[in-house]
């Protein structure tokens, strides 16, 4: 997952980039916390450089895309709530987005891809696409 994460990413090594970065941002910033070598994160990664290619950051009003690693941040894991990896969340304003995707959430049968176009279509304005409007079946 190294090659993926160089160009896109900006990686977070510790809770206080997150605090300083991503926090006090203003528009839209994206986050995923992943597992190092790990064949989920590393499709998620490929799956959201491909969908939201750093070029149309401008046109979204995405400030940056930073990902940090679980292993290494425990307790920033914790303080996100993130229960399952990889998860891919974005926030407003420094405000994150009840919306994320990790294979809790995953609409059933969803693959990876499918789960975080999902997500970069709500990034881009489209809410609800892929889903029944006021269903909660699916999640």
């Amino acid at each position: 997952m190294a090659t993926t994460i160089a160009p896109y990413f900006t990686p977070l090594l510790s809770k206080s980039d997150y605090t300083a970065l991503v926090r006090p941002q203003t528009g839209i910033t994206i986050l995923v916390a992943h597992w190092p070598n790990d064949s989920t994160s590393a499709a998620l990664a490929s799956a959201l450089t491909r969908l939201l290619p750093r070029r149309d950051f401008a046109a979204f009003n995405i400030t940056d895309a930073y990902l940090f690693d679980v292993y290494a941040l425990p307790e920033l894991a914790t303080e996100l709530d993130v229960t399952f990896v990889p998860t891919l969340m974005w926030f407003i304003d420094g405000v994150m987005d009840a919306v994320v995707w990790h294979p809790g959430v995953s609409v059933e049968g969803e693959s990876v891809a499918k789960g975080v176009e999902r997500v970069v279509q709500r990034i881009r304005g489209r809410e609800g696409v892929g889903i029944e409007e006021g269903s909660d079946s699916d999640w």
